[in-house]
């Protein structure tokens, strides 16, 4: 493992930024650490690069303690959320600034600023100042001046928070296309589901300065081991009592009736003949309708439950107040210490008797 951290905990006065943190990170992957604000994501970045200080625990990195080494020596690259970059400084001389602060020869410095230049796409603009550049493009120098010393570990803190929704995502492909090609270890900070999801190998999932789940972001989505990774990864209906519905019973190993439905689990039919298994539907009575972009998004009343579903752009027209059938697919049932997904019982049956 490239890095471990066994037995963290950090505190602020009374508040436990860093409870027991225990994880380990494989060399050459991009880890998404993901959580509410305060939830101690940054503190463990911060203490993972030098900036803080652990109270317990080790912090290794490549098979070395680093507790007591110094953040200049411990071979990391970091990205700040504000860019960070030298407001007087050019591209190429805040690309350098690293290098020359190490006294490199000028002429490795300069075909490694450079190779780095081309790799973010700026060549050209070397002799920009950041205030003559986008967001984007400042991101992308903060980027390269973070790699230009080649550090083992890269560190990027919020690197998309202050750039406009559109070049954001386009920044996260190439972010992720980079890495890759580089093969450099990496770990950004981030509040944006989407954003891990669509960036990161794995997620580690952060909550009240704990580490709550740690998997890739199919397994995380798919298959959340705790209450509160159900409730916040993805769209979600609480649900008091999700034994009330059709195919489902109380899951003995948690004997609990509180679930979350998500959007995709249910499927909203205008009749019968659009569903596969119309005996495990509810009957349900249409809220509101509105536009998403690539779907239709609808809010259903099923007894006292609103739920919120998804149809298809290609599917027929539903009306307000039109009476339908909704088809929960799947639950995900939680107590206080795990959660676990429930299927429709009848579903399975009706679909078994067909095949």
């Amino acid at each position: 493992m490239y890095v471990e951290l066994k037995n963290i905990s950090k505190n602020y006065g009374d508040f436990k930024a860093s409870d027991n943190i225990n994880f380990t990170i494989e060399q050459g992957k991009l880890i998404g650490l993901l959580g509410p604000s305060g939830s101690g994501k940054t503190t463990i970045l911060r203490m993972i690069a030098g900036l803080e200080t652990p109270d317990k625990g080790k912090i290794i990195i490549n098979g070395v303690k680093v507790n007591d080494v110094k953040p200049g020596k411990r071979g990391i690259g970091f990205v700040f959320q504000s860019y960070a970059l030298f407001r007087h400084m050019t591209v190429y001389d805040n690309i350098a600034f690293g290098l020359s602060i190490q006294k490199v020869d000028k002429k490795i410095i300069k075909n490694r600023v450079n190779e780095l230049i081309e790799l973010i796409g700026l060549k050209g603009l070397e002799k920009r100042y950041p205030g003559q550049l986008s967001g984007g493009q400042r991101q992308r120098v903060a980027f390269a001046r973070a790699l230009a010393p080649n550090p083992k570990l890269l560190l990027l803190d919020e690197p998309f928070a202050a750039i406009d929704a559109k070049v954001r995502k386009e920044l996260r492909r190439w972010l992720k296309e980079t890495i890759s090609k580089l093969g450099i270890t990496s770990i950004f900070v981030t509040h944006d589901q989407d954003e891990a999801v669509e960036v990161a190998d794995e997620i580690i999932i952060t909550n009240k300065g704990r580490i709550e789940q740690k998997g890739s972001p199919v397994e995380i989505y798919k298959n959340p081991k705790t209450p509160f990774v159900a409730q916040f990864i993805g769209e979600s209906n609480l649900i008091e009592d999700y034994t009330k519905f059709k195919g489902f019973e109380v899951e003995e190993k948690l004997s609990e009736t509180k679930a979350i439905i998500r959007p995709e689990f249910i499927e909203i039919a205008k009749d019968d003949t659009e569903i596969l298994t119309p005996l495990a539907a509810e009957k349900g009575i249409v809220k509101s309708i509105s536009f998403g972009g690539n779907n239709i998004q609808i809010d259903v009343q099923v007894g006292n439950e609103i739920f919120n579903g998804y149809r298809s752009l290609e599917q027929e027209e539903l009306k307000v107040g039109q009476e339908v059938l909704v088809l929960i697919h799947r639950v995900y049932t939680f107590n206080e210490k795990q959660a676990k997904v429930v299927e429709n019982r009848i579903k399975s049956e009706q679909v078994s008797v067909v095949i």
